[in-house]
């Protein structure tokens, strides 16, 4: 579970109880204190299943160990399978926290927030997982630990979503600043207590500090994907309402790591394509050879229109990675290319013709920076370009048109970016940062 110190004392005055626990931390706990946390534990997993139902098989399902080395594993832990737990630490809990503390740990799970970070900072994701679950938690009848992360500004948003708008440079104070009275429907000295070190409790399954601990049979990674596919089937069908959504939206999140957009873009680019071989034009990806290959006879798409939002967030590291899709795209399938930028008007237009042997550059100078209005690139479109394909790079955070144009649409959405919901038309695909 992510932990915060205060950010002065003047904020938060360390309590009495966190003291002790710091403390305890420090000493190895004796075999008498891990037999009565361990008892506790057994008893809040229990009580938990009885309690919340949504999470009762995941609690039976997965194991949980405790450990002793306090360096690695200060509070709680997992690695996506096991439940890892410090009794120094959980021994200074009351029973409604290590409740909260279970579910939590076990959202992580659930949710695969260790397998989907990726190339992030491990620091700023934990923090935005745990803001991503913590208010789940709370609207669900938890008690967190003292520490734990809430900020209802952040209600509604996916992990990744976030992630995004957390600061780059995350200071230990920014996510203390979040944790105040109102939005932990808690009492005010219910949340003078630091959790220490950020960032520590989602961990690698093949972490060397992990290992010594893992079940026998813990599963591989395709069974642990089933297995996961599985507990999560089992918790939405007992949730209701804004909880099920909630939930919903995160186990949606980790099904989209899994599609490669650039892998959606050429699918969709390519169903659209009809036609045989033919002679010529000869294909464009073998010329530079000295060969001249047959290419696909093309009926569509004649034309394809990328509009880029230049008011978004669009950063050239993801502009370089689509451009060199398209490029990719009209050596296969040679086609006119329009690119235009845009943000509450068109603010550049730029046309590449089929086989004048001039490419879409890697670098593209970005003009505009005004508000979003996608309508005047669909008027654009309408007027100059009737019956071209129209890919829009945004962040979908602007003024759509009332009605859906005849083109047909991708929706190339750039982090962090709106939910595929609310793209009134057109095919959604959300882009990630690799």
């Amino acid at each position: 579970m992510s932990k915060a110190a205060p950010s002065t004392p003047a904020k938060a005055k360390p309590s009495k109880r966190a003291g002790k626990a710091a403390a305890d931390l420090l000493k190895a706990p004796t075999p008498e204190l891990r037999a009565r946390v361990a008892e506790r534990v057994l008893r809040g997993r229990i009580r938990l299943a009885l309690s919340q139902p949504f999470l009762a098989t995941a609690l039976m399902r997965l194991p949980v160990r405790e450990v002793t080395q306090s360096s690695w594993c200060t509070t709680a832990a997992t690695d996506g399978y096991h439940l890892f737990y410090n009794p120094a630490w959980v021994a200074g809990l009351a029973d409604a926290e290590l409740r909260g503390l279970l579910a939590h740990e076990v959202l992580h799970v659930l949710f695969a927030h260790g397998q989907r970070r990726g190339g992030r900072t491990a620091q700023r994701w934990n923090v935005a997982c745990d803001y991503a679950i913590n208010l789940l938690l709370v609207d669900q009848g938890f008690k967190l630990p003292e520490g734990g992360l809430i900020a209802k500004r952040w209600q509604g948003m996916t992990a990744e979503q976030v992630y995004e708008h957390l600061a780059a440079d995350i200071e230990l104070e920014v996510a203390v600043a979040d944790r105040s009275a109102d939005d932990r429907g808690q009492p005010e000295e219910a949340q003078s207590g630091a959790l220490p070190s950020i960032g520590a409790d989602l961990l690698d399954p093949d972490d060397a500090r992990v290992r010594p601990l893992r079940a026998s049979d813990a599963p591989d990674a395709e069974q642990l994907e089933e297995l996961r596919r599985e507990l999560r089937d089992g918790a939405l069908a007992k949730l209701q309402g804004d909880a099920a959504g909630s939930f919903r939206r995160e186990c949606e999140a980790d099904e989209e790591r899994r599609i490669d957009w650039r892998a959606l873009l050429r699918a969709w680019l390519h169903e659209r394509v009809k036609g045989d071989w033919q002679s010529y034009p000869f294909s464009k990806r073998h010329l530079h050879r000295g060969l001249f290959m047959p290419s696909p006879g093309l009926a569509v798409p004649g034309h394809v229109v990328f509009a880029i939002d230049t008011s978004a967030s669009m950063q050239d590291e993801m502009l370089a990675q689509l451009t060199a899709e398209l490029r990719a795209f009209r050596e296969t399938f040679p086609s006119r290319l329009t690119v235009i930028q845009a943000d509450a008007r068109v603010q550049a237009v730029h046309t590449f013709e089929a086989m004048d042997g001039t490419e879409i550059p890697q670098r593209l100078p970005l003009a505009g920076g005004g508000g979003t209005d996608f309508r005047p690139v669909f008027d654009w479109v309408s007027t100059h370009a009737d019956g071209a394909i129209v890919l829009y790079a945004t962040d979908g955070m602007g003024t759509y048109p009332n009605r859906a144009p005849h083109a047909p649409v991708i929706w190339l959405l750039t982090p962090p970016h709106v939910r595929a919901h609310e793209v009134p038309f057109g095919v959604v695909v959300g882009l990630r940062k690799i």
